[in-house]
């Protein structure tokens, strides 16, 4: 009896058929599936009831997620008899922006940074106060104060929940045929007397581009909304300069809270992970960041400063960053 790779060539041919049959048999019933679902009257409202879902359980979600992470934080509210320049310097950009004025609090995050939380809620860390001059703190609350009246935490929340979903309802319809496909080439291998794994197997690169296609499935609501997230840090940039008498400071602090990153600043440095990255970042990184490397931030702001010519003058117009 002949042995192809190491096994008994009749009993090599027997698997191959029962995975052969295995798979006819999954295909006949899985079509069925598809077209009863395909064609089914409900289907569209089952969709949509679905997706109306989702975006309901996000936003009760976002709405009380804000105040479980201010506790964990042990966030306190912002007192403006304790800090008079960050409430007159508040005042002064909602008038600016037309916004509402937002909640403020003050924790240790372990991180000197500040970040808008929820519709109208602003965190600050204690440390920013000593770090960054009152012109540059200022330009860091705009920046901020940008996110919350672009609603871009909502947004975020909302779409990457939306985006999540339609990912898993996709992968429910291509996972099964990437299982009968596969079976089908192991099945082919054995009869053929060839591996069932390696660039020899039956079938090797469609798996491979079957393989990445789920695998892109997987990452792609990620990657879709790091990037819009760093669209959203560069769209707050260009507000915040707008608003900003000095522009120059806000540069200046986005370079502090670099440097000030770069030790590892403590128990909540993950929150801002990305946020401020000194060393060259490789294509994947950059992909998967959530922030733009803060070299291209400052530059972007230094060079809408020099075009506007506002260096401390006292005076604020909208501009471009291109």
């Amino acid at each position: 009896m002949s042995a192809t790779f190491g096994r008994p060539r009749g009993l090599a041919i027997l698997v191959g058929a029962w995975l052969l049959a295995l798979a006819g048999v999954g295909l006949l019933f899985g079509t069925r599936i598809v077209g009863a679902l395909l064609t089914s009257t409900d289907l569209p409202f089952l969709l949509l009831a679905t997706g109306v879902g989702v975006l309901v359980f996000s936003y009760v979600n976002y709405r009380t997620s804000a105040k479980r992470l201010l506790l964990r934080l042990d966030a306190v509210p912002l007192v403006a008899t304790r800090t008079p320049g960050i409430d007159a310097s508040i005042d002064r950009l909602v008038r600016r922006m037309r916004i509402d004025r937002p909640d403020v609090y003050i924790a240790r995050l372990g991180h000197p940074n500040a970040f808008a939380l929820g519709r109208r809620t602003l965190v600050i860390d204690h440390s920013l106060v000593r770090l960054l001059t009152p012109a540059e703190l200022e330009g860091v609350l705009a920046h901020e104060l940008a996110h919350l009246e672009g609603h871009d935490s909502l947004l975020q929340t909302l779409a990457m929940s939306l985006l999540r979903t339609m990912a898993s309802l996709a992968l429910v319809v291509v996972l099964p045929f990437v299982v009968l496909v596969s079976v089908s080439c192991w099945g082919l291998s054995l009869i053929m007397g060839r591996p069932v794994r390696g660039p020899s197997s039956v079938g090797s690169g469609l798996r491979r581009g079957l393989a990445g296609l789920v695998m892109g499935l997987f990452v792609a609501p990620t990657l879709t909304l790091q990037a819009y997230s760093r669209r959203r840090e560069y769209a707050a940039d260009r507000r915040a300069v707008a608003v900003l008498d000095d522009p120059l400071a806000f540069a200046r602090a986005l370079e502090k809270l670099q440097r000030a990153s770069e030790p590892g600043w403590g128990l909540f440095s993950w929150v801002f992970l990305d946020r401020n990255r000194r060393t060259e970042q490789t294509p994947l990184e950059r992909a998967f960041a959530s922030h733009p490397p803060t070299d291209e931030r400052v530059s972007r702001v230094r060079e809408a400063a020099a075009t506007t010519g506002r260096h401390e003058t006292g005076r604020w117009h909208n501009v471009e960053i291109r």
